[in-house]
Formats: C-alpha cells, sequence, structure tokens
C-alpha cells in the first residue's frame, strides 16, 4: 500500500478547523457548516495537549456547548485545532473493586492500540475508561492485556 492508502485506512477524516471549503470522501463542503451539522459523528480537540484536555466530544454535547467548542477552535486558543471523524469504538463489561472491597461490573470503553514494528506485533497499550475519553484525567486507565495462545 502507498503512505496515502495506509493512512486513509487507519487514520479518521480530520481537518484543521477554519473557515474553509474541503473534500468529505470526494464532495466539496463548507467545513464550519460541516462541523455544526454533524455534531454526533465529529470531535474537536486541539492540537497541542495531552491527556484529553481540551477534547469535545460532539455525540456527548449539547448544541450549544457545541457551538462554544467551534468559536474556540476558530480563536486558536491552545494552537490549531482539529475536527475528527467518530470511530466505533469497542464496550465491554469488566470488574472493578469498589471502596467497599467488593467487586461490582461496569460497562467500559476499551482502547487496544497494538505496537507494530517492522510488520510485526510487538506490544500493545490497553486502556479502559467509563467515559467517551480513555485516558488517565477523565477516569480511564491503563490496565495489563495479554495475548494468549493454545499450547502446542
Amino acid at each position: 500500500l502507498s503512505e496515502r492508502e495506509l493512512i486513509r485506512n487507519h487514520v479518521p477524516w480530520t481537518r484543521v478547523v477554519a473557515d474553509v471549503k474541503t473534500a468529505h470522501y470526494g464532495r466539496t463542503i463548507e467545513l464550519l457548516a460541516f462541523v455544526r451539522e454533524h455534531r454526533e459523528n465529529l470531535v474537536l480537540k486541539p492540537s497541542d495537549e495531552y491527556g484529553g484536555s481540551g477534547v469535545t466530544l460532539g455525540w456527548e454535547t449539547s448544541e450549544a456547548e457545541w457551538d462554544k467548542a467551534i468559536e474556540r477552535a476558530l480563536t486558536g486558543e491552545n494552537g490549531v485545532w482539529i475536527a475528527q471523524e467518530r470511530i466505533p469504538t469497542r464496550r465491554e463489561v469488566f470488574p472493578y473493586i469498589v471502596p467497599a472491597g467488593r467487586v461490582d461490573y461496569r460497562d467500559m470503553l476499551v482502547d487496544f492500540a497494538p505496537y507494530l514494528f517492522r510488520g510485526k506485533l510487538c506490544g500493545f497499550l490497553t486502556r479502559l475508561s467509563s467515559t467517551g475519553l480513555a485516558n488517565v484525567t477523565s477516569g480511564g486507565g491503563q490496565v495489563p492485556a495479554f495475548c494468549v495462545s493454545p499450547k502446542t
């Protein structure tokens, strides 16, 4: 695959937030109108932050809050902002220990990020979160994960 094909296959549709025309899967769009209209399928995030700081998930945000996030993105506060298409996320039920010491269960977002080096799986980062963001600052946490193969 070419580098562009690889990016297209593995990175969600992403644009710098600006008052411009751009392409959305071959169709020309007015970016700001598109971002306002498709809140349920987009995320806005500053490019110069980390840990989920400043990230606004359109599907978890009211229309008024989304409009404020767009305006914040246009001011350039915290650098350049991007709009990115929502990708499907996996959710599973996991056990956790509550403060009283008993085990309870919670529906969690699963963020599974494999590390590939020279075409081989060499490890992975796995995070779980009860919120829409899978990072420590938003209530998520890194968890151990194992590759299990049958004995030969």
